[in-house]
């Protein structure tokens, strides 16, 4: 080896060894970083009897769950996704929802979610008054219902649960009959309008988070064919508000005012005062199938419409 490569080596000495203590060091391995989902969950639900305006038994509205229907999942304000049921196939009562909830922002270990059946955004107008099982707008627009969950842990992509989501509904399912006078057969009707002396009918509910924003009015039930009883989802203010005393006194806490097109296309009056016990709570089937109304008569004066 002659004194020129000798050289050439020992200048090289120094970076092979920074390079060879460099490859020596440990690697730090960086820690998976959370994604924003989605995160899946899955839980059991369930409806309270006497609420759900899928079907009649006699005097009793059943509860049911119909597969495919959907709720819509709140931490807060924040809109974190949606939850399509899967019915229990011997449990009419029963269903198992599951979705992806994404962002996961806010979702730990003992966060409270709220579940909204079946969206957001609650409008109790437009309704036709049927109650066929399968088409019936009652079921598939106007039941609403509320639940709360708690979170129970975030593994990977799974969110569970402490317990079942139980729902409550959050207006009553009424049936309506008119009558003239109050006896006699019920009239067939194309359409009623019904308020309440307190204002207290609502038209329609928004969440923002933390509580809900109600528009009071009145509501229109327009029947697609003329209908004798009619079905109304109605949600009363008042409703939880009776104390016992005026429940055990039949006392009258609103009044029902109808103004009713019937088959005839002849104008009628007619109101039902409502006792204390039918608005114990929300979330009751309530009949009213002799409601008193008068016919008044319409007389056409150019295009004005005079009623005495």
């Amino acid at each position: 080896m002659n004194k020129k490569t000798i050289l050439i080596l020992a200048a090289l000495i120094p970076g092979l060894a920074v390079l060879a203590g460099c490859q020596r060091m440990p690697v730090e391995e960086k820690p998976e970083e959370a994604v924003g989902g989605p995160y899946t969950l899955t839980l059991e639900a369930t409806k309270a009897m006497n609420t759900k305006a899928l079907s009649l038994d006699g005097n009793t509205l059943d509860a049911h769950w119909r597969t495919g229907e959907t709720v819509a999942v709140y931490l807060g304000g924040d809109y974190k996704g949606v939850l399509t049921a899967t019915a229990d196939g011997t449990d009419a009562t029963k269903a198992t929802l599951t979705g992806e909830l994404t962002p996961i922002e806010g979702i730990a270990k003992d966060a409270v979610l709220t579940l909204l059946f079946p969206r957001k955004d609650w409008d109790y107008t437009g309704q036709d008054g049927s109650l066929p099982e399968e088409t019936s707008t009652l079921s598939t627009r106007f039941d609403y219902a509320t639940a709360s969950v708690t979170v129970a842990s975030v593994s990977g992509s799974t969110v569970t649960t402490t317990g079942e989501a139980t729902f409550a509904n959050e207006q009553s399912m009424y049936r309506f009959g008119f009558k003239v006078g109050g006896a006699g057969d019920a009239l067939e009707i194309h359409e009623f309008t019904v308020s309440s002396t307190h204002n207290a009918l609502v038209r329609s509910r928004s969440w923002n988070g933390t509580t809900w924003t109600d528009t009071p009015g009145s509501i229109t039930v327009t029947a697609a064919s003329p209908l004798t009883l009619p079905y109304a989802s109605l949600r009363n203010t008042l409703a939880g508000t009776p104390t016992q005393a005026q429940i055990d006194a039949r006392e009258t806490i609103d009044t029902y005012s109808f103004n009713v097109i019937g088959a005839d296309n002849a104008l009628y009056l007619g109101e039902k005062a409502i006792p204390a016990q039918v608005l114990t709570a929300q979330g009751r089937f309530i009949s009213a199938q002799s409601i008193p109304v008068t016919k008044t008569t319409l007389a056409k004066s150019g295009t004005a419409t005079e009623v005495w």
